[in-house]
């Protein structure tokens, strides 16, 4: 009883203790269309420094949202997502502590990630059609940055 008692207390202090990690986001798709790839910035706005992920791509990223623009209806339109399963027991997910004020520029290339994530020749085949898409990968542990350890990005536009 006394250690089911310690544990709840533990869990309780765990989770009272987890604070949401401050950052900020920008986006730099300019040159998706040519390139494949767009830079993803991270700025530490926190005053405690926080782990970040060396390398985002298709093994700590995950695809969240994707629409296609239908010229007809000048609307873009939620397109299903590949349900697939990914071969990442090799990766090891190297990380290090992004400190307070700090940036990091990630650069992600989609075009390779949409082969394995959606289809292949995927960003060939949608090359002259607009579309938008989020990813979501994750920050440091739950327990120090709570509920803000799930990054979420607005959408990043291919034109």
């Amino acid at each position: 009883m006394k250690k089911l008692f310690s544990f709840i207390i533990f869990m309780i202090y765990s989770f009272a203790l987890a604070q949401n990690c401050k950052y900020q986001l920008t986006i730099n798709s300019e040159n998706l269309k040519e390139t494949g790839k767009f830079k993803l910035t991270i700025k530490n706005t926190d005053s405690q420094s926080f782990k970040i992920p060396k390398k985002i791509n298709l093994c700590n990223m995950r695809l969240i949202d994707l629409e296609i623009f239908n010229e007809d209806t000048q609307s873009f339109e939620k397109m299903n997502l590949a349900k697939k399963d990914i071969d990442c027991f090799t990766y090891k997910d190297k990380d290090f502590k992004l400190k307070p004020n700090k940036n990091y520029v990630y650069e992600v290339n989609i075009k390779s990630d949409f082969e394995v994530m959606q289809s292949t020749k995927f960003f060939e085949v949608f090359n002259d059609r607009k579309y938008r898409f989020k990813i979501s990968f994750s920050l440091d542990t739950y327990a120090h940055c709570g509920e803000s350890n799930n990054v979420v990005t607005n959408w990043i536009y291919k034109n």
